[in-house]
């Protein structure tokens, strides 16, 4: 009985696997080199596609850029979602943060991030006098596409202290207390209770009981909404205004770019 020749799926199977197989051994930095010549965040770039390293670098400031190193290892699975996807880990001094990155062609999404960005990498990220206590990511969600930020939850912890806000020429004294933020996702809603503006991420801010303390929401366009407390005023050593607790006293709007 003569064999049977294999049928021509299995060939064609067989080829997407070793294409695939080719694909994934590319090298980093040519795929780098390949896509983004012009790139200026990554450098010594090695490895391949399915896993690598890189430095990268982010210029915050003049002459001080932020620099750290990235692992990651590709997650294949994530194909069938019609997404790149990796488990990446960030590293920058004391700063560590591990967690998993989506890239698709009209959205990105990053979950599972957790980790503590230590306070010398804050003190890079925006020009206040803060104390030596790290930010505290547990298990941070956020999906990012042309209408804003339709998913987004996550915990952030941050132990307080005596932190100074430059703002109009002036430095502004605050003793903060333990702030918990919960992460989530807001649709804008106009007069007419119509979307205005896609889904906005909502960081809603409370102390250690549960008690409001403020509110910062961004929206699609990089704009920055802050609303501050009364009590989250009556931090500061000097302040003498006079309201109900839950109250919102401060209110500002700016890009979110201009905190630095």
């Amino acid at each position: 009985m003569p064999a049977r020749r294999p049928s021509p799926w299995w060939w064609l199977l067989g080829l997407l696997l070793f294409a695939a197989s080719l694909i994934v051994q590319l090298p980093a930095a040519w795929l780098v080199k390949k896509f983004a010549p012009n790139n200026p965040y990554l450098q010594h770039v090695s490895g391949n596609l399915w896993h690598g390293q890189a430095n990268w670098q982010l210029g915050v400031r003049p002459n001080q850029p932020l620099v750290g190193t990235v692992d990651w290892q590709w997650q294949p699975w994530r194909l069938l979602t019609g997404n790149m996807g990796f488990a990446v880990k960030i590293d920058s001094r004391q700063t560590h943060l591990t967690g998993d990155i989506a890239l698709g062609r009209k959205a990105w999404q990053v979950s599972d991030l957790s980790g503590k960005i230590a306070p010398e990498t804050l003190r890079q990220l925006v020009d206040w006098q803060l104390p030596d206590t790290p930010l505290v990511l547990k298990n941070v969600h956020i999906k990012k596409t042309k209408q804003g930020y339709p998913k987004a939850e996550g915990a952030l912890n941050w132990a307080g202290g005596e932190v100074g806000y430059p703002n109009a020429g002036r430095v502004y004294q605050l003793n903060l207390p333990t702030i918990l933020g919960t992460l989530s996702s807001e649709t804008a809603r106009g007069a007419n209770n119509a979307s205005t503006n896609g889904a906005t991420l909502h960081l809603a801010l409370t102390n250690e009981q549960g008690q409001r303390l403020g509110d910062l929401r961004l929206d699609n366009d990089g704009m920055l909404d802050v609303a501050l407390t009364q009590r989250l005023l009556k931090t500061m050593p000097k302040y003498q205004g006079k309201g109900v607790d839950d109250s919102v006293i401060v209110t500002t709007r700016q890009p979110i770019g201009a905190l630095r």
